[in-house]
């Protein structure tokens, strides 16, 4: 699920440009504004996607996420084949990638996982999440090979069918709530039926100050590291050359699946609200080495640097929401941190590339990344002292 999630909804999206580009003749502002509609639905599909995990379990919502994002690499090929030839329908097919991303991603791993597991939860995550470092390593370049050989169309019907014959399965024989008794040794909190019976509402979530602190922090990380990583390659291209840029962006991908599985491991041993300021600070800190950096070794070890806490920034707002308030209401707490996590990403991407094209480089986004991570460290750390009062 998260190979296909992060390699078809997350990386792939330069690729599509690109492609689409040579295909229609389109301009890059109307690509564009495509990659915008698919963050834009990511909000309103993790809304109703959360609802809907509450209420009959994470089946539904996997399924839906499934056919929708197979159902998109179907709309790009008709794209590309001329079957469909106006802006609104890219739009369109991006937006309902956008309200399939969820359902795959982390909001439908985790909470797939959670039933299962309470004490090991953080190396759970860390493993089910590892396919997002792969998905992003290997799906475009394979995108970009398939495409030379066989042409763009396709290559998203292959990915498409692949999508449906890999995850069509796991919704039908892997996906379930644990049996009595099955959890026992991670001494669950409750039945995945029992919780959805006395779900919290979204008004409880939205009432107490550790959700918003949790929310506003993974907000601005977030946005702060999909600016970075939307515009990662131009941002480099000038020093390291396209290659060179590629190769850098590589390093940030593979480092963050080590990064991902040292937080699982540490996640059952000291304070997530720590971990988590650790985290931003680390990623602060390889942003501040490419703001600063020259040489072309500095600018890769920024990469590594930044990069190695990628896995890390998405698999915490489970971490911290569970931690918080328990399994009971899961899918509409991260419905809703998700959402302002995808309006920030959206917007941060959107801002980086105006500041670019109004000052001409990337040192002012830069700075603006770097602020955000700064806040996000006393934010989240202002709910750890907050929650280690109220314990």
């Amino acid at each position: 699920m998260a190979f296909y999630a992060w390699g078809i909804g997350f990386y792939g999206h330069g690729f599509y440009i690109v492609a689409l580009g040579h295909a229609t003749d389109w301009p890059i502002t109307t690509l564009s504004a495509g990659v915008a509609s698919f963050w834009l639905a990511n909000v309103a599909g993790s809304l109703l996607l959360g609802r809907l995990i509450d209420r009959y379990g994470t089946r539904p919502a996997i399924l839906y996420g499934t056919l929708a994002m197979a159902s998109g690499c179907f709309g790009l090929a008709a794209i590309d084949t001329g079957f469909l030839a106006s802006p609104w329908q890219l739009l369109a097919i991006f937006a309902l990638m956008g309200t399939a991303y969820p359902g795959l991603s982390a909001m439908a791993i985790s909470a797939s996982l959670i039933p299962w597991f309470k004490r090991r939860l953080g190396l759970a995550l860390g493993i089910g999440l590892t396919g997002a470092s792969v998905g992003g390593a290997v799906m475009p370049p394979l995108m970009n090979i398939l495409t030379a050989a066989n042409g763009f169309s396709a290559t998203m019907t292959v990915i498409g069918c692949a999508l449906l014959l890999s995850a069509l399965p796991i919704v039908a024989f892997v996906v379930r709530a644990p049996q009595k008794g099955e959890a026992e040794r991670e001494a669950v909190e409750s039945t995945a039926g029992d919780s959805r019976a006395s779900s919290p509402s979204l008004r409880l979530f939205l009432s107490d100050t550790r959700f918003w602190l949790i929310t506003v922090a993974s907000m601005l990380s977030l946005g702060a590291q999909v600016g970075f990583l939307m515009h990662q390659i131009p941002l480099l291209q000038g020093s390291l050359g396209l290659s060179g840029a590629a190769i850098a962006a590589g390093l940030a991908a593979a480092s963050g699946a080590v990064g991902r599985f040292v937080l699982g491991l540490l996640s059952a041993r000291f304070p997530l609200a720590t971990l988590a300021a650790g985290c931003y600070l680390i990623q602060g800190f390889g942003l501040l080495l490419i703001l600063i950096g020259e040489t072309p070794l500095l600018l890769y070890a920024a990469s590594a640097i930044a990069g190695c806490v990628i896995g890390c920034i998405t698999m915490l707002p489970p971490l911290l929401l569970v931690d918080s308030f328990g399994a009971k209401g899961y899918g509409t707490a991260y419905g809703a941190t998700g959402a302002a996590m995808f309006a920030m990403g959206s917007l941060a991407t959107a801002a980086s590339g105006w500041l670019f094209d109004v000052t001409g480089d990337y040192q002012v986004p830069l700075r603006i990344m770097l602020a955000l991570h700064l806040a996000a460290i006393l934010i989240i750390l202002w709910h750890g002292r907050k929650s280690r009062a109220q314990r």
